[in-house]
């Protein structure tokens, strides 16, 4: 079988560090962080990050999005809708 090893990551999301073992991680999962870790439930999020891979440093995450991810990458999330 000739795949790849799965490697780890360090992300943070809001100062919490997380280990992710794959390449990309999508919106929904970035947001199920950020709830385990204790975060305010909303209607929508809105995701900053940065510290990303040299093709897209920094940026939005919107629903259904998904991003490379890197050793050390930030991901601010912040609740946007109206309960």
């Amino acid at each position: 079988m000739s795949g790849k090893p799965e490697k780890t990551v360090e992300i943070f999301v809001n100062q919490d560090e997380h280990e992710v073992g794959k390449e990309k991680i999508f919106y929904d999962e970035v947001v199920a962080f950020y709830l385990q870790d204790g975060g305010a439930t909303s209607t929508e999020y809105l995701i900053k990050y940065s510290r990303g891979h040299s093709d897209n440093v920094s940026g939005t995450l919107a629903p259904g999005q998904k991003v490379m991810v890197q050793d050390g990458m930030r991901f601010r999330v912040s609740g946007t809708g109206e309960s």
